[in-house]
């Protein structure tokens, strides 16, 4: 109860730029998903230089120029995540499913008579740009690896009394927090020796470990848009966005024995702030006669306010739970507030129509993640701006779709590649991370496909899409990460299922 109330002091008096942050936690800022109307997700996302879908504001924001009538609709989908892990010959699986509003806006189509402007839209929407849920859990044999190595690593560059934990230890902020939970959780021996005893080896050796993880939450867009038809030879656009970012995890780290469970060590992460970026685009049908359509556009960064909140817990070997988790004690305290900016992106498309029956459409997006960074003038910037260079890559994403239509019926399909973010020698080093972070879990992500099917039906003046998307990424994920040994590593596969409903209206 003493270290209890020690560890309940610190996180009043905490300092706010203690809290751990680290490139993996901007992973869904970085990216975005494949969401949009039903008809933007069965033509895979790729309608860059097609146009007229209130989805192409987020993409190309000519596209909306297109339009020669007035829209509104809205979308809802359902989501179901399946994840699949392999750790030493033994594989887990999880799922996780939930149902949510994917979009919402109108287009005001205004008609010119003047000039050579034929057409001056004005467009508004709501969308989703990222969707963050998702359940994982790992468990296998140890063969020989623990996170105590780690832990006892830290111990030994900056060695402390395990006896004598005192505040001033904490206040101090001079040790790990992994050391001192560790402390907490009674991984020592009789003579008090933290980890390891005086021979070297584990105090308390795992014969499996495991973890498991929950994380919630979204990035949420508002577009405005303003888009304009000269001639219907040459289209222009502009997008400003308001991003808003909604973002949890719950994780839990745990080692076992004979008998049961060593110790397990509880994490939580709440990232939440707004953002502001601006899309450029132009769409150019080169030929009078031809329907070749030429389409390129410009994302800015997205400059991002954002506020970290992080607590841990240790479950020890007595049982017992050193909890940090007492919001009345440490929420005001333990935050930091920061900026932080996204990559840019250029996207350039080609879209053809034959007739009024098939319309293919293809694009391809270039992102440099290693322009990502910390935008303050702080420690933390200094620090890790260099890494995330050094660990991010430039992406190349490519889309094709096509629409066939039947009179007022029309079937859609399409493909999306994406490659990795990160280069695969990445990886989270404890040793360079806050003194705070407890979390010592990475996962490093490989290509992504995702494959799409539509369907929709033109009324009058309503219309109804419906759109399945099946994603598919596999990765490695590492419990955690030793510089001088062979690592544990967990195959990873994510296959999810999207299922999109829009409902809309021309008028």
């Amino acid at each position: 109860m003493r270290k209890q109330f020690l560890l309940y002091t610190l996180l009043i008096m905490l300092p706010a730029l203690s809290v751990a942050q680290n490139y993996y936690n901007f992973t869904g800022l970085n990216d975005k998903g494949l969401i949009g109307t039903a008809r933007f997700v069965g033509m895979g996302g790729s309608m860059g230089a097609l146009g007229g879908d209130i989805s192409v504001m987020g993409v190309n924001p000519a596209g909306i120029a297109l339009y020669r009538s007035s829209d509104c609709a809205f979308t809802v989908s359902t989501d179901i995540k399946n994840s699949i892990s392999v750790y030493n010959k033994t594989q887990t699986s999880c799922d996780y499913s939930n149902c949510q509003l994917d979009n919402f806006g109108f287009v005001f189509a205004n008609e010119f008579d003047m000039s050579d402007i034929e057409f001056l839209n004005i467009g508004v929407s709501y969308r989703s740009n990222n969707h963050f849920g998702r359940n994982f859990d790992m468990y296998g044999a140890a063969g020989g690896f623990s996170q105590q190595y780690i832990i006892d690593g830290l111990y030994r560059n900056n060695p402390f009394d395990t006896d004598n934990v005192t505040y001033s230890m904490y206040e101090n902020l001079n040790y790990n927090w992994l050391t001192l939970l560790a402390s907490d959780g009674g991984l020592v021996d009789e003579t008090g020796n933290l980890i390891t005893n005086a021979s070297g080896s584990l105090v308390y050796p795992p014969t499996h470990l495991g973890y498991y993880s929950e994380e919630r939450g979204r990035v949420d867009v508002f577009d405005v848009n303003l888009s304009t038809n000269i001639k219907d030879r040459l289209y222009l656009g502009a997008t400003l966005s308001i991003s808003s970012l909604d973002y949890s995890r719950y994780s839990c780290y745990y080692e076992d024995d004979e008998i049961g469970e060593i110790y397990s060590i509880i994490n939580n992460l709440k990232m939440s702030g707004t953002g502001l970026d601006l899309k450029l685009g132009a769409i150019i049908r080169p030929f009078k006669y031809l329907p070749l359509k030429l389409g390129v556009a410009f994302h800015t960064p997205t400059w991002y306010r954002l506020l970290d909140s992080s607590n841990a817990a240790i479950v020890g070997v007595d049982r017992y739970e050193y909890d940090t988790r007492d919001e009345e004690r440490y929420y005001d305290n333990l935050n930091v507030k920061y900026g932080y900016k996204t990559p840019w992106r250029v996207n350039a498309s080609v879209a053809y129509t034959f007739g009024s029956y098939l319309a293919v459409n293809a694009e391809y997006e270039f992102t440099d993640s290693r322009t990502a960074a910390y935008t303050d003038r702080t420690a933390i910037a200094r620090s890790q701006n260099p890494d995330i260079d050094k660990a991010m890559r430039q992406q190349h994403t490519v889309r094709i779709g096509a629409e066939l239509n039947f009179n007022k019926f029309a079937i859609r399909a399409g493909y999306c590649f994406s490659t990795a973010m990160f280069n695969s020698n990445t990886y989270k080093n404890i040793d360079n991370m806050s003194i705070t972070d407890t979390s010592t879990e990475f996962l490093n992500l490989y290509d992504k496909n995702n494959v799409t099917f539509g369907c929709g039906y033109r009324f009058k003046k309503m219309y109804i899409d419906l759109a399945y998307m099946l994603q598919m990424q596999s990765g490695e994920f590492y419990p955690f990460y030793d510089t001088e040994c062979i690592n544990p590593i967990a195959d990873v596969t994510f296959v999810d299922q999207t299922v999109a409903l829009t409902i809309g209206m021309r008028f």
